[in-house]
């Protein structure tokens, strides 16, 4: 997980009944508009696994889920963009689906939000495609990995094909030059605003 830098909340989040049900928000203005800030927050990708999610896919995350604390459903410091993980293979949609991941649940002290400047710190990111705790805080690395799926297979294998493709395009000896442009196209944001999927992945192999 990169860290995301928060932004502001909107104002038209402060205006929604306190009961309202999440189901009659989706079909506000008010959605669209936290909607399109959470995505340019978060840069083009999924909160959580760093893959692209476009415009049209992904849904809005509460991180802590709302069974759990209903006060928090329009609390802007509790949403995040997070990809549909597939077949509900990993992140959002998975990590409070108790049939699909039954080994794990929300735990508050051991889950560490992407916008937490200590999250990005606790993983590593293997050429494999793998994540691996670091030791900053191995419990809860392990923990994160578990509770939103962060090693399935579908995730390992495609950050293992974008490894394998840097990895091939920077050869055995690479020229400093392409080295600078690599790090400029799959480091820096388009100009869109939005990055190239895996990151972290990437900025382990770009600058390690």
């Amino acid at each position: 997980m990169r860290r995301i830098q928060r932004n502001v909340a909107p104002d038209c989040l402060a205006d929604q009944p306190k009961n309202q049900d999440w189901g009659t928000f989706m079909g506000t203005p008010c959605h669209v508009t936290v909607d399109a800030d959470l995505r340019r927050e978060q840069q083009g990708l999924c909160c959580y696994c760093e893959s692209e999610v476009a415009d049209n896919e992904g849904h809005i995350e509460h991180m802590q889920p709302r069974r759990c604390n209903q006060s928090r459903t329009y609390d802007y410091t509790n949403m995040a963009i997070s990809c549909d993980g597939g077949t509900v293979e990993h992140c959002g949609r998975y990590k409070d689906d108790r049939r699909r991941n039954p080994k794990h649940a929300w735990d508050a002290a051991r889950f560490s939000a992407p916008h937490d400047p200590a999250t990005a710190s606790l993983f590593s990111y293997l050429l494999t495609g793998g994540i691996a705790p670091t030791t900053a805080d191995v419990a809860k690395a392990n923990y994160l990995i578990g509770y939103l799926g962060l090693n399935c297979p579908r995730l390992n294998e495609r950050r293992r094909q974008h490894a394998r493709d840097l990895i091939d395009t920077l050869g055995d000896q690479p020229d400093p030059g392409l080295v600078d442009w690599l790090r400029e196209d799959y480091l820096q944001t388009d100009q869109n605003g939005r990055l190239k999927q895996y990151h972290s992945l990437s900025k382990a192999i770009l600058k390690p």
